[in-house]
């Protein structure tokens, strides 16, 4: 083994993911025209991501669609797992598009592309797309570390796991143990409905008992440990604009930043963070915004815009508008309120005092965070 071989690194990745595609007219259109329109949505992402160029001819899945979904399609006969599907029942569950990671890391070379231009290229006027589920990786090769280690530590309390705040993380820690040694350990729920959860395991083991698709980079290390942070839901929608927003050339940092921003290592033996923790934090290089709960605020602003979809008659009113008098034809009846409510909506005494109250509140984040968590909140619950 060379010098090269043996030296330390610590690398970023995204090992897989899972896209919704969201038609924009669900609302209006529910179960109607939507087998029609799921297959228009999926011809169109295929083709903007060139899936039969990369992957081969669309065909019928042979494997277990993913959870919930019924119609599933494949692209070509590959030996990983990725699926594209739909329920013709359910349109609300939109178009799921699920990469695993050998097929991730096989469409990112062919393709030359990484998650943010991926993203980018597949944007349509058909659907609206946003991630379900991203796991970020941190690989530590050729450290002297090993998963039993960590594992018995934190065991031990030797160690704590701290989120950037410094809040201790006090999540269940699960190993897969043999012979009272563990290669792998899971700090956190894997179960549906989860935000989040850690995965860290020996990756070189896992490779060369595997024949992985790394299998060769495994041999050429003298250790490999994963640190693999899955990140779900709530989580991964705000990931999905934070790393739309994000300049190509920073995803490392993002990546590096959102683990370190959830997990850090803290040794309680000299109240210092881990080496390889401290190697993480200096892997980025700047603050990315924070991942948030999900919270109705102490407001109830939120609350108000639900209302309007779910309540007040709105959405029905500019259905009922456009299959009248055409489409778009909401947009001149939402022109004519915008104009009333300009020229001879006089705030009362309450809408002031709320202003007074939460305006500095809502000012913490911006209108599109708002929007975007109204939107998470009522496909959740529809």
């Amino acid at each position: 083994m060379s010098a090269t071989d043996s030296e330390k690194k610590v690398l970023v990745g995204v090992d897989e993911l899972t896209a919704v595609l969201m038609s924009a007219m669900i609302y209006a259109d529910g179960l109607a025209e939507w087998e029609a329109k799921a297959e228009k949505m999926i011809k169109k992402f295929a083709q903007l991501a060139n899936l039969e160029g990369i992957f081969g001819k669309q065909k019928e899945l042979e494997g277990s669609p993913p959870q919930g979904y019924t119609v599933a399609y494949q692209y070509g006969d590959n030996p990983f797992y990725f699926a594209v599907a739909y329920h013709p029942s359910h349109p609300k569950m939109g178009v799921i598009v699920k990469f695993s990671a050998y097929s991730w890391a096989v469409y990112c070379e062919k393709m030359e592309t990484d998650i943010k231009r991926f993203l980018g290229s597949v944007q349509s006027k058909f659907y609206r797309i946003r991630l379900s589920r991203v796991d970020f990786t941190v690989d530590y090769q050729n450290w002297d570390m090993s998963v039993n280690d960590i594992y018995q530590k934190l065991k031990k309390k030797q160690l704590e796991i701290h989120n950037h705040k410094g809040g201790v993380n006090h999540s269940e820690i699960n190993a897969q143990e043999t012979d009272g040694k563990a290669s792998t350990f899971y700090v956190g729920s894997r179960k549906t409905g989860t935000r989040l959860f850690l995965r860290v395991y020996d990756k070189k083991k896992e490779q060369v008992e595997k024949k992985g698709f790394r299998y060769k980079e495994a041999l050429n290390t003298k250790s490999w440990v994963r640190f693999e942070a899955v990140f779900k839901a709530d989580y991964a929608h705000q990931l999905t604009h934070i790393i739309m927003k994000t300049d190509e050339e920073k995803l490392a940092d993002l990546i590096a930043d959102k683990v370190a921003e959830k997990y850090r290592f803290y040794d309680l033996t000299n109240k210092e963070y881990t080496d390889f923790t401290t190697a993480l934090l200096k892997k980025s290089k700047e603050v990315f915004p924070r991942l948030r709960l999900e919270s109705p605020r102490d407001n109830d602003f939120t609350r108000s815009l639900i209302h309007l979809v779910n309540g007040s008659g709105l959405f029905p009113a500019m259905h009922k508008c456009d299959e009248t008098w055409g489409i778009k034809s909401s947009l001149v009846l939402l022109k004519c309120l915008y104009d009333i409510y300009t020229y001879n909506y006089i705030p009362n005494e309450d809408v002031q005092l709320w202003l007074k109250k939460y305006r500095s509140i809502l000012l913490r984040h911006s209108l599109e965070e708002e929007l975007e968590l109204l939107k998470q909140i009522l496909l959740r619950s529809a």
